[in-house]
């Protein structure tokens, strides 16, 4: 996602746009979960034309697997199905950028985040190999350990927006015979700006995994209210129920740095659950 590109409207788009415009049905819309609203107001709404600059983006653009703002999402979808397209060396995701969202001007620097987080991590492994050796009980190690490890998150979270490393994505584990239907609310949501920046899918590997993986990406992991209409926009599509099973939300920080589940920190690897946002939710609309 380093390189984008830019499309403006030729023959072809104000063709296909036209044959949009001349097919659209209201009715047909109207009862659709796309036409649902959100009970939190998204950052820009969500639109079926290009803005008033004429201007598109792709920040996926040079990925292999990716959508070309060329073609239709449609044709997207049928010129790469998740559910058949083979892994490949360099071709391990099918990607669908927002093309209502540009690039973020300013550069991540993610080596500064690489080498500063690793420091930090090395850190806290040290507090935690002299506090377990101290001789103290059990009950003050653990303590001393826990206030550590909170201060050393803060620390790689300030970094994080220090080096602009903060996208972050909602974590989606359809079944293997569901991916392709699964993608395609995806990809459409992301390519109406209903949802957050990117997402990507897995493509088939050589042994067929029980699960595929799907990331819905949002901007910024601090932004709350966005990370949280994200998942919103999920449920009404019917991607995620409350009360069924959970997903879960993870910075890209944490990935660039190698925090996973069970790392030996014991830092979450997540950093928000579906019922923890949808009981935000719940209070936010209640107050």
């Amino acid at each position: 996602m380093d390189s984008d590109s830019d499309f403006y409207g030729d023959e072809e788009t104000i063709t296909a746009l036209t044959h949009r415009i001349t097919t659209f049905n209201p009715d047909t819309w109207f009862s659709s979960p796309s036409s649902q609203l959100s009970i939190l107001t998204p950052r820009s709404d969500p639109l079926e034309e290009p803005p008033a600059s004429g201007r598109l983006h792709n920040r996926c653009a040079s990925l292999p697997g990716a959508r070309q703002l060329s073609e239709s999402v449609s044709e997207f979808l049928t010129r790469l199905p998740p559910g058949t397209t083979a892994w490949a060396p360099g071709f391990e995701w099918l990607w669908i950028a927002n093309p209502y969202i540009p690039p973020d001007e300013s550069p991540e620097d993610h080596e500064l985040f690489i080498s500063g987080g690793t420091a930090r991590l090395r850190l806290l492994s040290d507090f935690i190999e002299k506090a377990n050796k101290s001789g103290r009980s059990p009950f003050v190690v653990n303590k001393e350990i826990s206030k550590e490890r909170t201060a050393a998150v803060q620390d790689l979270h300030d970094l994080a927006a220090q080096s602009k490393v903060l996208s972050g994505k909602w974590m989606l584990f359809p079944e293997s015979w569901r991916v392709n239907e699964v993608w395609e609310a995806v990809a459409h949501g992301t390519a109406r700006n209903e949802l957050g920046i990117v997402a990507k899918v897995e493509t088939k590997g050589p042994t067929e995994k029980k699960e595929r993986l799907i990331c819905v990406y949002t901007y910024d992991f601090r932004d709350k209210g966005d990370v949280a209409r994200v998942l919103n926009r999920l449920r009404q599509l019917e991607l995620v129920r409350h009360g069924g099973r959970q997903v879960y939300y993870k910075c890209d920080a944490w990935t660039e740095i190698g925090i996973y589940g069970g790392n030996e920190w014991k830092i979450p690897a997540s950093m928000y659950s579906s019922n923890e946002i949808f009981t935000y939710l719940k209070e936010k609309a209640n107050r």
